[in-house]
């Protein structure tokens, strides 16, 4: 077999390399444990530690209260088996700024089969996780408005039922619909229509409590679940919310129209077979307050 010369120093390929590499001894592996002995110019740019402030201390520099627990049992299980590790996790740089990492961790043994060190191989993957949670609040989320979408509205009012079941913890909802959404639509276009959305979104919002939760579930159509809220407080918001609506407009180009709700109430109930009961009952309740002249809220 022929042998491979090499005229160059495999320390200076780590060294350049665009991966963070972090050679640790393997042992302690507890504070102040697993010390740091080497750390490639990636590391340095990419946390903002010089190799001097990082030599001698450990990996946990780079996290923080809120790293996740569960990825750092899943480290710790694969330095106390000596087992290679791959996760994704969160650390920050020395200035405190968040980032993410593709983080592989590989047990290094010397000639006679030791484990002496581990190497940690870190690939940045801020922008691939920032893309990646952006996806996600799109699948989740109304687009015009960032509000739920009818889908994760449909998750969440699902999970307080089994709350309600489990524990007893009433909660009501509001069913919501612009009036006359179509006359202005037709009479100033959809994007003045697009602003009344929008008006009616900021409006309910800064009148809702933080653990409210409101979705846009149709073209002008929102629904609000209201935790910890028997009927009749939750006809007391719905009427505050109509209120406010009721001292909104928004321009347009013949001037400021103003804008008013209609609110369907309900409650949940022990006999509701399911979540959809609930809003079922809310939106016959929206249809009564329409028919009776709208801008009216029905119980």
């Amino acid at each position: 077999m022929t042998k491979l010369d090499f005229d160059f120093n495999f320390k200076d390929i780590v060294e350049l390399a665009t991966d963070v590499i972090i050679v640790t001894k393997a042992f302690p592996i507890n504070a102040p444990g697993p010390e740091i002995v080497y750390v490639n110019k990636a590391f340095t740019d990419l946390t903002g530690y010089s190799k001097e402030e990082a030599l001698g201390d450990n990996p946990r520099i780079l996290q923080s209260s809120d790293t996740d627990e569960e990825t750092k049992k899943i480290i710790r299980h694969g330095l106390e088996q000596q087992v290679p590790v791959r996760v994704t996790i969160k650390n920050y740089t020395k200035s405190g700024q968040e980032y993410w990492l593709d983080l592989s961790i590989v047990p290094l043994k010397n000639a006679q089969g030791i484990l002496t060190h581990f190497v940690a191989i870190e690939r940045d993957a801020t922008e691939q996780k920032e893309n990646e949670e952006k996806l996600e609040r799109l699948s989740r989320t109304d687009p015009l408005t960032g509000l739920l979408n009818r889908r994760s509205f449909d998750e969440l009012i699902k999970n307080e039922l089994m709350r309600f079941r489990r524990c007893g913890e009433v909660y009501s909802v509001l069913m919501l619909d612009i009036d006359h959404f179509k006359r202005i639509n037709d009479n100033y276009g959809h994007s003045t229509g697009d602003h009344a959305i929008q008006a009616i979104t900021r409006a309910c919002e800064s009148n809702l409590r933080v653990y409210d939760k409101m979705a846009r579930i149709g073209g002008e159509e929102f629904c609000v679940l209201l935790p910890k809220t028997n009927k009749n407080l939750a006809y007391t918001v719905a009427e505050k919310l109509r209120e406010v609506i009721g001292q909104t407009s928004i321009p347009t180009s013949e001037g400021a129209t103003s804008l008013t709700i209609s609110i369907g109430v309900s409650e949940v109930d022990n006999t509701d077979p399911d979540h959809y009961t609930t809003l079922k009952r809310a939106d016959k309740l929206l249809y009564k307050a329409k028919k009776a002249g709208r801008n009216k809220v029905c119980l």
